[in-house]
């Protein structure tokens, strides 16, 4: 059951953040916010996972809340590269492709895991 939650997050809500970061027309301070989003997040994930999970005791807890912020650093650099593309290229064509382009790059983190699931002893 985790697996199958897991696997949704990942594949529906993943591409769903990455579509309502880049649904507007790409300005300056959209992609300020998209930068400043990616490096809170990724900030964020190393203080709760080298900081703050011992004196909470709940390592695992904190290992999963720390991937979780990993990710969605991950999805706000996409949205990022995908606005500032954007901006240098206003084309619609290039638009539809880096739409479909970053919604398959928010999936690539279950891949990682897959993959390393694989190779565990």
């Amino acid at each position: 059951m985790t697996l199958i939650l897991f696997f949704l997050l990942v594949f529906v809500v993943g591409p769903l953040i990455f579509r309502v970061m880049t649904k507007r027309q790409p300005t300056r301070g959209q992609m300020l916010f998209l930068l400043s989003f990616a490096l809170v997040s990724a900030a964020a994930a190393l203080a709760i996972r080298y900081g703050l999970a011992r004196p909470l005791d709940a390592e695992m807890l904190m290992a999963g809340v720390s991937l979780l912020l990993i990710w969605l650093a991950w999805i706000g650099v996409l949205a990022f590269v995908t606005q500032a593309l954007r901006r240098a290229y206003p084309g619609q064509k290039f638009r539809r492709w880096t739409s479909f382009l970053g919604a398959i790059g928010t999936t690539i983190p279950w891949f990682g895991l897959a993959w390393a699931s694989i190779l565990a002893p």
